[in-house]
């Protein structure tokens, strides 16, 4: 189990990893202070190829259900970068401090983030529903599950 001060490993598929890179880039010329947990966490996070991106892992464009602090109930959401961000309701850009802590996170996995308020808040993540590629094909990563890719049925 990882204590406050161990943070749990992350690993982004290079498409997210360079997006976001740009992005927290961009925002760091506009305020500094904004992306320093983004910068922070692309820091430290392993890159792979988005084909060999595990089935657990967090990444944009995926439904990550999770839970924050001792909620009684689970949250489900989509993770997006802040310029695809549509629906509020049902997306958290990954920009924010809840949408960079989940972003890598395995199913399983917890992590500490503090919010603009300065509340500093637990989030655990519980589930991984579809995964969407940048190109607008579907794909679902549920482990042991059947994935849709390239117009055909994979199982």
């Amino acid at each position: 189990m990882n204590t406050q001060h161990e943070l749990p490993p992350i690993t982004l598929a290079t498409n997210d990893y360079n997006r976001l890179l740009f992005t927290a880039t961009m925002r760091q010329k506009h305020n500094p202070r904004t992306p320093d947990f983004l910068l922070a966490e692309l820091r430290r996070a392993e890159v792979c190829h988005p084909a060999v991106l595990p089935e657990d892992v967090v990444s944009t464009n995926c439904r990550v259900i999770y839970r924050i602090d001792d909620e009684p109930k689970s949250r489900a959401h989509l993770l997006v970068h802040p310029e695809d961000l549509i629906w509020t309701g049902a997306e958290i850009s990954v920009t924010t401090p809840l949408g960079t802590a989940l972003l890598g996170l395995r199913i399983g996995d917890h992590m500490s983030f503090v919010e603009d308020d300065g509340q500093v808040h637990e989030v655990f993540v519980e589930g991984i529903g579809l995964r969407f590629l940048d190109d607008g094909r579907m794909l679902t990563h549920i482990p042991g599950g059947i994935t849709w890719a390239g117009g055909k049925w994979k199982t």
